[in-house]
């Protein structure tokens, strides 16, 4: 949809702000939406390396750098080298030490990865053309989401979003191009559905749309969905 930019979803939990993924444009979103600047983000969570998820990073990490501050970034290991090169790349190699990296090695199993602030962060390898991850989210209260990032559909993503009362989950294309999508490591609406159906969520969210608005077909029962738009919000329970 011409009004979705590329993903970059901000969570809020306990007091907490996590990014997830920095797509182009997402550091004037977070300021236009919000109101909220670099100094109110926790840390950014980065899924894998491609361009619409992180091209966004060096807009926050020169902010960062030029408040004097560092920015958490939660990512799979190769990802932080990619996004010093960005840095390097794009001439603010001056403020390189504002990012605070934190290298993820990716499980092939869902798991937990870490605590943060507070807040349990569990991951899973997924089915993309270049190493990506899923990643859940816990509160101290037991609030629960789960994001997919960029995959085909996935076996471990399914057991990565149980218990989960909302599934964020990208939607690339529309039913009966389910051939095309996998082929370039990305699901389609259905299989989203499907996903959250076998997951047992009781929120879907698709995101990640491209060039065509996506066509919902059958839910199931007690599977709520949510196409988000600029600045939407939704409340995780």
């Amino acid at each position: 949809m011409p009004w979705l930019n590329h993903p970059s979803i901000l969570v809020e939990a306990k007091g907490v702000r996590l990014l997830l993924d920095a797509g182009e444009g997402s550091y004037r979103q977070l300021r236009r939406c919000t109101g909220l600047d670099v100094d109110s983000i926790d840390a950014v969570i980065v899924t894998h390396g491609h361009g619409d998820h992180i091209l966004g990073l060096p807009s926050y990490v020169l902010m960062a750098g030029s408040r004097g501050i560092r920015l958490s970034v939660i990512a799979p290991r190769y990802v932080m080298d990619d996004l010093v090169s960005l840095i390097k790349a794009t001439h603010i190699q001056q403020y390189v030490n504002a990012l605070n990296p934190i290298p993820v090695d990716t499980p092939n199993e869902p798991s937990f990865i870490m605590e943060f602030k507070g807040i349990r962060i569990y991951a899973v390898k997924v089915n993309h053309t270049v190493e990506a991850m899923a990643v859940k989210l816990i509160d101290s209260d037991g609030s629960c989401l789960t994001y997919s990032g960029d995959t085909a559909p996935s076996r471990s993503l399914v057991e990565l979003a149980k218990g989960c009362g909302v599934l964020i989950h990208e939607a690339s294309g529309n039913p009966g191009f389910e051939e095309e999508a996998h082929r370039h490591g990305h699901s389609t609406v259905r299989d989203a559905v499907n996903i959250a159906r076998e997951a047992g969520v009781k929120q879907l969210v698709l995101t990640h749309f491209y060039t065509v608005n996506p066509i919902i077909s059958e839910l199931g029962e007690g599977l709520s969905l949510m196409i988000p738009y600029e600045c939407s919000t939704i409340e995780v329970k």
